[in-house]
């Protein structure tokens, strides 16, 4: 995998030692170890180095670092690869309006937000904008706003069925299991070329054709334990989260990605070769819970959210 580390400047490059470049050999040092340590420590926070983040042989993935949240950015396809964060449980609500969405300053491209111009795609977090805010800060915020951790999302999946796993995820999963970690990213659609994927290609394929989302925590006895979603596009939203629960080894063969690298084969062939348990994490008492956004969509369009319906399955 190439990566490319996106690096703040060091704290001790501010000394005056270094300034007046007194000690030159230490100024060395010094670059070196923010170089070699300061982006792992920070990714670190993000995600379990025992785990080791996603890598692939096939994508050039440049890693960007955030407040809240590492993303694994493809810049073939100018999207993220793969984004992971850190949750716990939010302690005080902090209300701060959303921020706007803008390139990424730290890429040098523009983003095509054509696809976003009518009603077929909503612009979708990946790392969530609630959970960057409330756990991270209002810079963190800013960031998961950039598009580099946008994607296009159909409406009902978006604000109904995605929305669900966050809010889930937030309220319910984190402070229960805490921390939670947390690896979210695109499918790629089987028609988009990795080569020129934005090429003459129709707008729609070159849009993800799903979703994957992981949560990883340990168990009572400190073991790593998972559970993994795939969920296409077309939703209805008023589905049981459950329905998509895949094994991890699913989402390694649709993204070409390798999960938890670092990870003793034995824990990790435990964890990616069958789906979890339903009642893992709560799930299954959880599965139906309604969107925050469900009143919406109550009269929207010719398919009528039912939660009655999803709690009969």
């Amino acid at each position: 995998m190439h990566i490319n580390r996106f690096l703040r400047r060091h704290p001790c490059l501010n000394h005056r030692l270094f300034a007046h470049s007194i000690v030159p050999a230490i100024t060395v040092l010094c670059l070196f170890t923010s170089v070699a340590l300061a982006p792992t420590a920070r990714a670190d926070a993000s995600w379990p180095a025992e785990l080791g983040l996603p890598r692939s042989s096939d994508l050039d993935i440049r890693l960007i670092e955030n407040d809240g949240f590492v993303i694994g950015y493809d810049a073939a396809r100018g999207r993220a690869a793969w984004v992971a964060y850190r949750l716990t449980a939010v302690v005080d609500y902090v209300n701060r309006p959303r921020p706007p969405f803008i390139d990424d300053p730290r890429i040098n491209t523009v983003t095509d937000t054509h696809v976003y111009a009518g009603p077929a795609y909503d612009r979708g977090h990946l790392a969530p904008n609630y959970a960057m805010s409330q756990l991270y800060g209002e810079k963190a915020q800013r960031q998961s706003s950039y598009y580099s951790n946008v994607v296009p999302q159909r409406p009902r999946l978006n604000q109904l069925l995605w929305q669900r796993l966050e809010e889930v995820e937030i309220d319910d999963v984190a402070p229960a299991h805490s921390p939670l970690w947390v690896l979210v990213g695109p499918i790629a659609a089987d028609n988009e070329r990795s080569t020129d994927p934005w090429g003459e290609q129709d707008k729609a394929s070159r849009t993800p054709a799903a979703f994957f989302r992981i949560w990883v925590a340990r168990d009572d006895h400190g073991r790593w334990q998972a559970m993994a979603f795939v969920v296409p596009q077309a939703v209805r939203g008023d589905e049981p989260l459950d329905e998509f629960v895949v094994a991890i080894a699913t989402i390694e063969a649709r993204t070409g990605l390798e999960l938890f690298p670092a990870l003793a084969a034995t824990a990790r062939a435990r964890m990616e070769s069958s789906p979890a348990p339903r009642s893992r994490f709560g799930l299954q008492a959880l599965a139906c819970n309604p969107a925050r956004y469900a009143a919406r969509w109550r009269d929207r369009g010719p398919i009528r959210l039912n939660f009655d319906r999803c709690e009969v399955h």
